[in-house]
């Protein structure tokens, strides 16, 4: 009966443990979604940029006085395609998070739950860095689109708030990371401990647990020899007394 109770608490522990780590499972799944789904909008409009605008056409572009524009040129197409692979890449890799994560959180074997979560949370990083650098880099294509299509006044007022954009972008991001910020290493929560403290449960037994039963097998014959040996010492006493 202890030990039926016993079990009962040890699965009630990890079932409740595996759900706190699907609600963080979720958060993760959802935050990937939202960043794949912007970066898929920005993919688009990249695209729109790079197809559908023509810059304008010099008789010469290798003439000395033509040498800037054919730079600007070159540096809002550089950026523009930069910018496009990286929304591809992050619609690339939220895809395959959302897939495989998933599946592995769900089909997956006895513990499952936690590698998934810990795999989004460790991919997500580099997902909203290179998020990161394609907003900037189509920041800076539109920067040198100003410089290609407009007058040069009206281009410097454009370009002025292409650069105060970007710094905004960049700082907001710096102030909300350090509010946010707190250390991993000593702070986070943790639950590995359940699941590979008392409560862990497996279906197929692990070295440790094999060695630990072939232990306990061998007290358990160490047990019956002694009793056995103390049983054939207590049938020669009662011979002999019966004798006497």
């Amino acid at each position: 009966m202890l030990a039926a109770d016993k079990l009962q608490l040890q699965s009630a522990l990890k079932q409740q443990a595996t759900a706190l780590k699907e609600k963080e499972f979720n958060l993760h799944h959802s935050n990937l979604m939202t960043v794949g789904t912007q970066a898929a909008v920005l993919t688009a409009v990249c695209i729109t940029m790079f197809i559908e605008f023509q810059p304008p056409t010099w008789s010469s572009d290798f003439d000395l006085p033509h040498l800037l524009p054919r730079f600007i040129k070159f540096c809002y197409y550089t950026s523009i395609v930069y910018a496009l692979c990286c929304n591809l890449a992050v619609v690339s890799h939220t895809t395959v998070l959302a897939v495989l994560g998933t599946s592995l959180a769900l089909r997956g074997p006895d513990g499952s739950m936690i590698v998934a979560t810990e795999g989004l949370y460790a991919e997500r990083k580099r997902i909203f860095t290179q998020f990161g650098k394609g907003l900037l880099a189509a920041i800076a294509s539109a920067f040198f689109a100003c410089f290609l299509i407009l007058h040069w006044e009206t281009a410097v007022l454009a370009s002025g708030i292409c650069v105060y954009t970007a710094k905004s972008i960049i700082d907001f991001f710096n102030r909300v990371r350090k509010n946010f910020d707190f250390d991993e290493n000593t702070e986070a929560i943790d639950l590995s401990d359940i699941f590979a403290g008392p409560a862990n449960i497996v279906a197929h037994p692990s070295d440790l647990f094999n060695r630990a039963m072939l232990r306990a097998n061998g007290l358990r014959s160490s047990a019956g020899d002694l009793s056995r040996t103390s049983g054939a010492r207590q049938g020669e006493d009662a011979g002999l007394l019966d004798n006497v």
